[in-house]
């Protein structure tokens, strides 16, 4: 199952909800504004991801520029902030137990596909092109 936190209803969430739907991958919904994060889980998202901060603060929302997000915060303080402030996160952000994405973006979103599944889709690809090529 991937869990979808969000904060608005943009297009992004929209889109990965559809896609979500799509594939037949079932998602939770949860909105941060009406059901806070908890410190815990957001140091969770913090481990799920790759970049750090990088992967969960929108550097350029209105609460992120009040704040200097550079070495000298500790990661108390950046859980703290968080916490305080949930628009400061991207939105949308997906995560299931290994894999985590904030934004909607089709190149990263195929993480949530099982490996077995892509290689299926892969192989079919692949039939259909040797078809078109060599008849």
């Amino acid at each position: 199952m991937i869990n979808l936190y969000f904060h608005t209803s943009d297009p992004a969430k929209r889109k990965m909800l559809d896609w979500f739907h799509y594939q037949k991958i079932e998602t939770q919904t949860r909105n941060i504004m009406q059901k806070r994060l908890t410190k815990l889980e957001i140091r969770h998202l913090f481990l799920l991801s790759d970049n750090g901060s990088d992967d969960l603060i929108a550097t350029r929302s209105k609460t992120a520029r009040e704040y200097t997000f550079d070495n000298s915060l500790t990661f108390d303080q950046l859980v703290t902030i968080v916490y305080k402030h949930p628009k400061i996160m991207k939105n949308p952000i997906a995560f299931n137990e290994n894999n985590l994405i904030s934004g909607f973006n089709l190149e990263d979103i195929g993480v949530f596909i099982p490996r077995i599944q892509r290689k299926r889709e892969r192989l079919s690809l692949f039939s259909k092109l040797y078809t078109v090529e060599f008849g």
